[in-house]
């Protein structure tokens, strides 16, 4: 996680190959517009209401949408190379006809040991342990079944983070 005048900075590769559900993502983590419509409704709310809510202990996400893995393991690269590297990776296991998320993950944890990675499913082929085989160590590695609460997992992802 970085910051920038105070403010946490939580950078976010995702990769799925539904324009919808990236566009669920991108609702999710809201982009840079709607952040700040937010904490303008914030401030107001704090003004009016003589409460003093703490803006900058909430954090702004970076979001980076791909709909293949091969992109996101290239995202990934750019983005470590550049030095902001990823602090989360949301990867939907199928994404075809490109290779897998597994084998994203996989190659994206070889960049980066200590990147989150998230795995995303509607389905229930493969077993936890073969992704923390594949993808280790585990301590850095989740698995969400979809249907998903978009937002619920934004919040899962503060915390990730934060705890790191």
């Amino acid at each position: 996680m970085r910051t920038m005048q105070d403010q946490q900075i939580i950078r976010v590769l995702v990769a799925d190959d539904d324009e919808r559900v990236l566009e669920c993502y991108r609702e999710a983590f809201g982009d840079e517009e709607q952040t700040n419509q937010m904490r303008a409704l914030d401030a107001l709310a704090a003004e009016l209401f003589d409460t003093t809510k703490d803006l900058q202990d909430q954090p702004r996400f970076e979001i980076v949408a791909c709909s293949q893995g091969r992109d996101a393991i290239r995202a990934a690269e750019a983005a470590r190379i550049e030095g902001a590297p990823f602090d989360v990776v949301i990867l939907d296991i199928r994404m075809p006809p490109g290779i897998d998320g597994v084998e994203a993950g996989s190659q994206i944890r070889k960049q980066d040991p200590d990147v989150e990675i998230i795995f995303v499913t509607g389905y229930s082929d493969l077993p936890l342990t073969e992704l923390q085989r594949r993808v280790p160590p585990p301590m850095h590695l989740h698995y969400f079944h979809k249907p998903l609460s978009f937002k619920q997992l934004a919040e899962d992802v503060v915390s990730m983070v934060r705890t790191q």
